[in-house]
């Protein structure tokens, strides 16, 4: 079976600690499966957005057909986020923006103009934006789906969906609402049947959260999903074909997207 991992990371270090690098992330892949892996960088919810975007694309570069790249942006920078946005995004390496509002020391609501043109932007080159989910006080899950109102253009994804314990808001908000969708990077096999059946199955996708620690994650969170009761061809959506539609990837494919040679430009 075919399988995208919507959630991963890709970075040198988090905090001081070493993470697994970009042949271990692609070993990892190999052990159980995962054909394709969305990154996203760490260092840069920190800081230095556009120097870290840049080293994502610099994986992406080496594995275009494996490695897909999600820019990340500080809206507390206002103009410069949103420029930062367009710049990425102007690559077509870059199929997605990752926002972590928790990290990031950041409430949506707080920056509403700024968030709204980054999705607008998102909209305008019809990538997904990703928000970390499921944890307050700035990542709950109805803090994202409200929003994910304020541009319905936009696919807005609950990197979490809901994680633990927003899983059943989750849930009723991906139904209720048109252009969001959750990635199950968390919840257990019944939190995954539950978020079928009530989001609908064309709007949950697979993540893993790797790259945070080893391979074992990875393996942990596909085996979630493939011990919930779903049937074939929704466990086929859930794995790949929802992320294949988010992602572009029949329209796009990312292995003829770039170049060694391409770039986003410079990060100064």
């Amino acid at each position: 079976m075919r399988i995208i991992d919507f959630h991963t990371h890709l970075d040198e270090r988090w905090l001081g600690t070493p993470l697994p690098s970009r042949g271990e992330l692609l070993d990892g892949m190999d052990r159980v499966g995962v054909a394709m892996s969305c990154i996203f960088t760490i260092q840069g919810l920190y800081g230095d957005c556009p120097r870290h975007n840049d080293a994502l694309l610099e994986h992406a570069k080496r594995c275009p057909d494996r490695l897909i790249p999600f820019a990340t942006v500080d809206p507390k920078e206002g103009a410069a986020a949103v420029e930062e946005a367009r710049r990425c995004l102007g690559n077509p390496l870059f199929r997605g923006i990752k926002f972590h509002p928790w990290l990031q020391a950041i409430a949506p609501s707080m920056v509403r103009e700024t968030m709204v043109e980054i999705l607008r932007c998102a909209a305008e080159h019809d990538v997904p934006v990703l928000f970390h989910d499921g944890t307050p006080p700035y990542s709950t899950t109805f803090q994202v789906a409200a929003v994910a109102r304020m541009v319905p253009e936009a696919m807005v994804v609950l990197g979490h969906a809901g994680l633990a314990d927003y899983v059943y808001p989750a849930g009723r908000l991906i139904r209720d609402v048109p252009n969001l969708y959750g990635c199950c990077c968390g919840p257990r096999p019944g939190d995954i049947e539950y978020l079928v059946e009530t989001g609908g199955a064309d709007k949950i996708l697979f993540g893993s959260d790797f790259g945070v620690c080893e391979w074992f994650l990875l393996a942990e969170r596909l085996d979630n999903v493939l011990e919930a009761d779903l049937p074939g061809a929704v466990m086929e959506k859930v794995l790949f074909g929802n992320a294949e539609r988010l992602l572009r990837l029949r329209e796009r494919p990312v292995a003829s997207a770039g170049s060694p040679d391409d770039g986003a430009g410079s990060g100064a």
